[in-house]
């Protein structure tokens, strides 16, 4: 079996190759005060002023620039030290304090603790090979009353493509958990990696979302929210069926 390790530098590789294309918003959106987080992520996290964020996962930055313009001590990893190089660099032309750290999820620096709200968004739970892991170690480095707040792409959403109108083909198993999906529909792949004649590989997983609400409540964390929404554009060209379909979930979970 391919080890955790592995897993990790095989994807950090390809990651490295797409980052510089997932340039997200300029520095003068955050600078001017813009925010990159849904209405529901914000009313779901509360007032974060003076809270310590993580971001998981975090790509260019863009939403950890989001949660320190909030008013957030704002902090986040990312496996990728080119996405991390660019968030620094948007960051600062921003005039914006944020730290980014190049981390695994799996290894997160150990300072990383008593945090208010560690945040994981659309493409992140896909590239945790092991779920009960990931959740003990999130619920180990939140404070008394920290919650986990995920928003991510449904796995009904990541096992489906659309092969016309209201004509929909199976193109992964929704109960692969952590038997990695290398190979997957183009509409899933990530950003810079989609629409290209040789994208690099990645290894992702299928969480069914029943085992990420068991994974956290093992850890020890309480379920404050749950929601399951469609959303059209995802299933870009399945017709006026796609808002029968689930495209996203939302989960919090809290630290007593």
């Amino acid at each position: 079996m391919t080890s955790l390790e592995q897993i990790t530098a095989a994807n950090r590789a390809s990651w490295n190759q797409i980052a510089p294309a997932r340039l997200g918003q300029p520095a003068d959106f955050f600078g001017s005060g813009g925010l990159a987080l849904e209405d529901f992520e914000q009313e779901l996290a509360g007032d974060v002023r003076g809270k310590r964020v993580l971001q998981l996962a975090c790509s260019c930055g863009d939403e950890v620039l989001s949660w320190a313009n909030l008013g957030a001590t704002a902090i986040g990893i990312d496996i990728s030290d080119v996405a991390i190089s660019m968030a620094r660099q948007k960051a600062t032309a921003a005039g914006i304090s944020a730290d980014f750290r190049q981390a695994n999820m799996f290894d997160l620096p150990a300072d990383l603790v008593d945090l208010d709200l560690i945040y994981l968004s659309w493409g992140a739970i896909c590239w945790a090979p092991d779920l009960d892991r990931l959740t003990e170690i999130l619920a180990s480095r939140l404070a008394s009353g920290g919650s986990v707040l995920l928003a991510d792409h449904h796995p009904i959403w990541e096992v489906l493509a659309v092969r016309g109108q209201n004509h929909l083909a199976v193109a992964g198993n929704y109960f692969g958990r952590n038997t990695s999906r290398r190979d997957t529909d183009n509409a899933k792949l990530p950003f810079g990696a989609r629409d290209t004649a040789s994208p690099p590989p990645f290894e992702a997983f299928v969480w069914p979302t029943s085992d990420i609400v068991m994974s956290l409540l093992r850890a020890g964390l309480h379920l404050t929210a749950f929601t399951e929404s469609p959303a059209p554009d995802s299933y870009s060209g399945l017709g006026s069926t796609a808002t029968q379909l689930p495209a996203y979930y939302v989960i919090k979970a809290t630290k007593s």
